[in-house]
């Protein structure tokens, strides 16, 4: 038996030519692979921002027509989302199951609105409203209501108040 080890094809014989040293492990690049989520998250951060840069922007810059200006507008508006301003005439407010109907002028120019979801608690028709939405036919659908009530408005479009404000005090009083 004690040959059996000393032969050369033995493994001990063979093995001077191998080397047994103890190595580490070949190392996982996790730098690279940090490197490639951290990138990742900042391309999405970067869209999301983008996102609701772009959103906010639209909302500020959406420009509001009075209703005569709209109407005449019409088709070049076509479906398009915008915001209109007039005065509700009195006696056309009728509550539905989904929100509002009403009827909004300004000038000579009137436009039946179906409104979804709850008007705003100052809503009437003693005060200039601004609605958002777009045109079905010959309604203006809206799900939005924004009624006049703070100095801010007021300061930044006094011209547009005033003439929504007596257009508003003219069709309120008596025709005679």
């Amino acid at each position: 038996m004690a040959d059996a080890f000393n032969e050369e094809e033995s493994a001990d014989t063979s093995a001077a030519d191998f080397d047994v040293t103890p190595r580490s492990a070949p190392r996982q690049s996790t730098r690279s692979g940090n490197k490639v989520l951290a990138i990742g998250a900042l391309v999405i951060g970067a869209l999301v921002l983008g996102l609701v840069v772009f959103k906010g922007l639209n909302d500020a810059s959406m420009f509001y027509y009075n209703v005569d200006e709209a109407v005449a507008r019409k088709p070049e508006l076509g479906d398009k989302r915008f915001r209109m301003q007039g005065n509700v005439i009195d006696g056309s407010i009728k509550k539905t199951e989904g929100g509002v109907d009403f009827t909004i002028a300004y000038g000579d120019t009137e436009v039946n609105v179906v409104n979804r979801g709850n008007p705003p608690e100052l809503f009437s028709t003693e005060i200039p409203v601004i609605i958002e939405g777009n045109f079905v036919g010959d309604e203006f659908h809206s799900d939005e209501i924004i009624i006049r009530h703070d100095n801010n408005y007021d300061e930044d479009h006094p011209d547009r108040i005033d003439k929504a404000t007596k257009d508003a005090k003219d069709r309120s009083e008596p025709q005679g």
